[in-house]
């Protein structure tokens, strides 16, 4: 199994911070640079001038208190006792290395790593010796602001910061034991989530048992054979030195669990061999690591290396003790570089010689192709499944082509029968794209490279043969240029894959190609199909189900309609997120995650919404005629739903509309809320909204734009097409203008898909109407036009209410006649924001209330909420200008 792509930056010189609990992380350039200085911006405040001490071992004294506690605090934003590894991991070192006694050397290796069981906990520790307390704490808080942009501890850090800004109402010259107390017993549960350790040392080590227990019970549905969760902790604990089971493990595991597990620590304990278990470890994760459970390998040594220090520190914080390595996490970095990184590749002669008995390539064989057991992954699709088995089963070049839907298994079968062809080298995948407004030499000179590189060496797979036929330019041609290229070369492996309706478009444009492939058509999945394809994604986040929430997902997938790329086996693996998400808030922490019923929704879809749209609409300021408007469209539709089931005949109304008006009014707004409405009326399937615009539909180059427009109108089907400033396409000064072609495919596709697509152009009134005139379908086609009217100065006070109420702000008494006065020296002309005008206005009385609100001593929170006339800006700004007026 390859490594997940989101560990490949692992196997790089990259900058890397990998803190296991989040993910490899590249560390933007100067990103430690700039917080460095940050760091020293503040030493130098001058709050912190006479706050020192000359009892830290770790800085140059006399060392700041404040210094003291950025140390702290570095240490612990990780998590207490987490995994970090990486070129970058040595925060403490790289981010406080001006004020470190002896900094350690850097290390530029991306398999070093580390942990820390730091002590620091808020509000204070370093910062306890300042005689003033509140001073104290808010320059504790400065500590944790000065750190931000390291995103692998940012949501720990912001935790921390929504503590400090809503602290608990105590005594601030407690003890720092009871001042931590109090502050622990505040934190809210997303706090907790974040910032587990708050829970107290039995607290924390529970969050930490649930963890091991999942990913010890994952690594045991990877890998055969694997040890119980009690022997794995029974030995963990035996390893790292312990001479009983610390009695505070009962509450977390269980009378019955705790007992097994003391048990065999006191029969093992005697005979145990700490190598050993090394190796047994390192031997069952790089089994699980080969597997495909490297983010599972991983979690289980993060959560082993936290449960060894909860257990050495109890009964108090977690500690480590001992030696370093108690469990093995450099040979595990090792055995993944070892196993994955980019390696030289050396052909043994013998290959040649012994498979070909001549020449240097090695040929296709009947044994080197052939398999009994071939898409295996596959669900469904007894045509494609059918068609592998025999191909990989006769002599000779493989030729197939794979028409249907996304997300139905094509791909997965092009994967498996590389897999059965055993070829030397990886599959190489085209898509047209990489041949799209080239020059036909060019293209031509690229598609004969690319054959003659794979011919007996691997499978070509073009990606979207298709594509190239519904290209005006180049596409016929390289289709013929490919005919006799598989002629040329008839060791050539080739797998195609194309839409639904691909082989008639490649038939229409080399009517003989096609002959040249064996063909196999997917469909959509049944509802058994997709229950199987659920329970299948639910597995892999390592969780069981229930039949009937496997029954009842296969029943609520078959009848869901897709939404842009969101489709077919997709569709079952974004349920599977849901529903595992469902189950495990419900779930009880340590307890095993099994997917019910319950957790299974009753309605899904990626515009599945139980707002309503209609009082949505009803809700918006002004825009009076629309909403009478679009009222009358409401009613229509309903009235010819009744007079289809009364038996009845039905009109077919045109609905697209083109929305005309100056910027700022609404309309892509409303165009999203008709999405909805229309899904709700059974109108649309999906009810969603793709928002476009020239450059979305034409292209650059003969050739592109024809599919560049089809393929967004597919990401639109079921919902809205929304085209903003549609009459660009129209207008004469761009030079080598191909969008009349965009507009004339539009016209057809709208056509062909009038049943379940909804096309909306905008732009001003008067352009509009040139648009319309620009194609002779176009008119026929928008048949009602909706005009969105500018805001009064009463509606345009209501829009800054709303958004401002919508921020949690509050107006003072006197901001109503100030926005008036500004509008009042505000000119209306066609470049006229509206509501985005007043959005601009608002965004900077915000940011001029953040900087009177700072100047006070002590903010009320009614002065941090309310809005003044003084926060408005003196004068509307450009949008150029914008930011520095209003800072």
């Amino acid at each position: 199994m390859p490594l997940p792509e989101h560990l490949e930056l692992l196997l790089t010189d990259e900058p890397v911070l990998d803190v296991y609990a989040y993910g490899p992380w590249r560390v933007p350039d100067g990103l430690f640079e700039e917080i460095t200085d940050r760091i020293d911006g503040l030493l130098a405040d001058p709050r912190c001038a006479d706050l020192t001490t000359d009892d830290h071992k770790l800085l140059t004294l006399p060392a700041s208190l404040v210094a003291a506690d950025l140390y702290q605090i570095i240490g612990f934003l990780p998590g207490v006792s987490a995994i970090r590894a990486g070129s970058q991991c040595q925060l403490t070192d790289r981010l406080l290395r001006r004020h470190l006694s002896d900094p350690a050397v850097l290390t530029t290796s991306n398999t070093w790593w580390n942990t820390s069981t730091n002590l620091w906990r808020p509000p204070l520790d370093w910062l306890i010796e300042v005689p003033d307390r509140e001073l104290a704490i808010r320059l504790a808080r400065d500590c944790l602001a000065v750190l931000e942009g390291i995103e692998p501890i940012e949501g720990r850090r912001r935790a921390l910061l929504r503590l400090f800004d809503d602290p608990p109402d105590c005594d601030v010259n407690l003890s720092k034991s009871g001042l931590r107390t109090r502050w622990a017993a505040h934190a809210d549960d997303d706090i907790l989530a974040e910032v587990p350790e708050l829970a107290g040392p039995v607290g924390y080590l529970e969050w930490v048992w649930s963890g091991f227990r999942a990913a010890t019970d994952h690594l045991a549905g990877v890998v055969r054979h694997s040890r119980l969760v009690g022997t794995h902790l029974s030995r963990l604990l035996l390893q790292c030195g312990l001479d009983r089971v610390p009695v505070e493990l009962s509450v977390v595991l269980g009378e019955d669990l705790y007992k097994e597990v003391s048990a065999r620590f006191r029969r093992e304990r005697s005979g145990f061999r700490a190598s050993a278990w090394q190796e047994e470890i390192r031997l069952w994760l790089a089994e699980a690591l080969v597997e495909g459970a490297a983010d599972a390998c991983r979690a289980w040594l993060d959560m082993a290396t936290r449960m060894v220090a909860c257990a050495q520190g109890l009964p108090g914080e977690p500690q480590r003790s001992g030696a370093r390595d108690h469990t093995p996490i450099d040979e595990f970095q090792r055995d993944l570089h070892r196993l994955y990184a980019p390696r030289r590749r050396v052909v043994n002669p013998l290959v040649g010689r012994l498979a070909t008995g001549r020449g240097d390539r090695p040929a296709a064989t009947p044994e080197s192709t052939a398999s009994s057991d071939v898409a295996t992954g596959i669900v469904g699709q007894p045509e494609l499944t059918a068609l592998l088995q025999e191909v990989t089963e006769e002599d000779g070049a493989v030729r197939v082509l794979l028409a249907g839907p996304e997300g139905t298994g094509r791909r997965l079968a092009v994967t498996e029968l590389a897999e059965a062809l055993r070829l030397p080298r990886e599959p190489l995948w085209l898509t047209h794209t990489l041949f799209a407004g080239r020059p036909l030499y060019e293209a031509a000179a690229r598609l004969h490279a690319d054959v003659r590189d794979s011919a007996g060496e691997r499978l070509l797979v073009i990606d979207g043969l298709d594509d190239f036929a519904g290209e005006t330019g180049n596409g016929p041609e390289l289709l013929g240029e490919l005919h006799r290229l598989l002629t040329v070369h008839p060791d050539l492996h080739l797998a195609a894959l194309c839409g639904e309706d691909g082989i008639e478009r490649i038939r229409e444009a080399d009517p003989a190609l096609s002959h040249r492939f064996r063909v196999a058509r997917t469909h959509p999945f049944t509802a058994e199909e997709y229950a199987e394809l659920f329970d299948r994604e639910v597995r892999r986040r390592g969780v069981r189900t229930y039949k009937r929430a496997r029954d009842a997902a296969g029943e609520l997938l078959a009848a869901t309609p897709p939404t842009q790329t969101l489709r077919n086996a997709r569709l079952a693996a974004h349920l599977a997120d849901r529903a595992v998400a469902a189950a495990r808030n419900r779930t009880e922490p340590g307890a095993e995650l099994i997917v019910k019923r319950a957790d299974v929704p009753r309605a899904f879809g990626a515009a599945v919404t139980e707002d309503d749209p209609l009082a949505e609409l009803a809700a918006l300021t002004g825009l009076e005629t629309v909403k009478r408007e679009i009222g009358l469209l409401v009613a229509m539709t309903r009235a010819d739903r009744l007079r289809r089931e009364q038996g009845l005949p039905g009109t077919a109304p045109t609905r697209h509309m083109v929305f005309t008006g100056d910027p700022g009014t609404g309309k892509t707004m409303v165009a999203r809320l008709l999405a909805r409405i229309y899904k709700r009326l059974g109108v649309l399937s999906s009810g969603h909204l793709v928002e476009a615009s020239r450059a979305h539909l034409v292209g650059e180059y003969v050739g592109q734009t024809a599919p560049r427009t089809r393929r967004l109108v597919e990401r639109a089907l079921g919902g809205v097409l929304f085209i903003d400033e549609a009459y660009t396409l129209t207008q004469p000064s761009f030079k080598s203008d191909y969008g009349l072609e965009a507009i004339a495919e539009l016209v057809k596709l709208m056509e062909d898909h009038r049943d379940d697509l909804v096309v909306i152009v905008a732009g001003y009134q008067r352009e509009m109407a040139d648009f319309l005139t620009a194609n002779p379908g176009l008119d026929s086609r928008f048949a009602r036009q909706l005009h969105f009217a500018g805001y009064t100065d009463d509606e345009l006070c209501a829009v800054f209410e709303r958004l401002a109420a919508d921020e949690g702000l509050v107006l003072a008494p006197d901001v109503g006649d100030a926005l008036r006065a500004t509008l009042r020296r505000t000119e209306r002309g066609p470049s006229f924001g509206n509501g985005r005008f007043m959005r601009n206005l608002l965004d900077g009385a915000v940011a001029r209330q953040a900087q009177r609100v700072t100047g006070l001593d002590r903010p009320t929170r009614t002065d941090l909420l309310t809005l003044r006339a003084e926060d408005l800006p003196a004068r509307p700004a450009r949008a150029a200008e914008r930011v520095g007026h209003y800072l």
